[in-house]
């Protein structure tokens, strides 16, 4: 059936609806509810499910009835609606019952988050001029590099060594042990080059060394080409997110940041004490990043869908299979919608820079 009702575009991404149906719902309605309602009724003298609809009333109450009734009518009818109005609802939708007596129309209001609407520009040329602009020189490590990496390898050396012959200390302040002295660090030989890493020599781990760190400003060039471009395409592109998508990338920050205290051996709440905020001031710090995040995706979403990208399957069954291993409680659906949208986020950022 198609359903008389009006719609009204609010702010946020949120649509109001405002349904009128016919008298005739409520009384079919009521019906499905007192036979619902009188199968699970017990009253000495009855059986199960035969007890008369005037005690049915009685006992539960004209209103509670109607109330079953009207869950009854949206359960079945709402979905309808959304499905004709074509609308892409995201959350829960806030209902609001404006009429509910028998022999008249049943009438509600209901307000609901939908996706943005947005006009996807041209992000190729978008991609293209910000990554002419920006200056890449080819990376290269020097020797001060070479020299402050293997510094730093020689000092967690030191202090490895140091908790292997000072078992008992468990802490990591070490009053006897000054990592700024030459004499307390192991020298750089051949014999350190194998243990540091089963180096055949000195000149293979400094060769190491020295890959690794072009391979860390490679990297970073990367990273900032993606943020010049990610930036640019959300200053060109306007969208007026729903609150529920903002607050949805902000619970998943603070679930990864209490996730990672937690793998930490930590507390969070010793975390929160030790930043000196409160979860609320962590929110509150989070909601700018969060809202690009979550426009962001949006983009991405719509990019991929017109570039038509999937995810590599094998690497897709591959990543959730390790996550059910590393999180059995996990679900098996969520796993599988967080591997694939990491996966087309790549796809489409190959795309970009490409």
């Amino acid at each position: 059936m198609n359903y008389d009702l009006k719609t009204k575009k609010l702010r946020k991404s949120e649509v109001e609806i405002e349904v009128s149906l016919p008298a005739d719902f409520l009384v079919s309605a009521r019906k499905k509810a007192l036979e619902k309602m009188r199968a699970n009724l017990e009253i000495d003298g009855f059986r199960k499910g035969n007890v008369p609809e005037a005690m049915v009333l009685e006992k539960i109450g004209d209103k509670v009835l109607l109330e079953e009734a009207a869950d009854i009518i949206l359960n079945e009818h709402f979905p309808k609606i959304v499905t004709q109005e074509k609308l892409d609802v995201i959350g829960r939708p806030n209902i609001q019952i404006t009429k509910l007596a028998l022999d008249n129309p049943f009438e509600f209001k209901v307000v609901v988050a939908v996706l943005p609407e947005f006009e996807l520009l041209d992000y190729k040329s978008v991609a293209k001029a910000q990554s002419a602009s920006l200056k890449v020189e080819e990376p290269e490590a020097t020797e001060k590099e070479v020299e402050e990496v293997l510094l730093q390898i020689r000092k967690n050396k030191a202090h490895f060594d140091w908790h292997k012959a000072n078992p008992e200390d468990k802490g990591h302040d070490h009053p006897n042990l000054d990592l700024e002295k030459e004499e307390n660090l192991p020298t750089i030989d051949d014999d350190f080059a194998k243990q540091a890493g089963n180096f055949k020599n000195v000149e293979e781990l400094k060769e190491k060394v020295k890959q690794n760190i072009m391979e860390e400003k490679k990297f970073r060039n990367i990273e900032k080409k993606r943020a010049l471009i990610m930036d640019e395409l959300l200053r060109q592109t306007p969208i007026e997110l729903p609150e529920i998508l903002i607050e949805s990338e902000i619970n998943k920050s603070i679930a990864q940041m209490k996730d990672d205290v937690a793998r930490a051996g930590g507390k969070f709440e010793d975390y929160l004490k030790h930043v000196k905020k409160s979860e609320e001031d962590l929110r509150k710090d989070l909601r700018d990043s969060s809202e690009k995040k979550a426009k962001i995706q949006l983009i991405f979403n719509k990019i991929a869908e017109a570039e038509k990208l999937e995810p590599n399957k094998e690497i897709l069954e591959n990543e959730v299979k390790k996550i059910i291993e590393l999180y059995p409680d996990a679900s098996p659906e969520s796993a599988r919608i967080y591997v694939s949208t990491l996966l087309l986020n790549q796809e489409v950022l190959k795309l970009l820079e490409s």
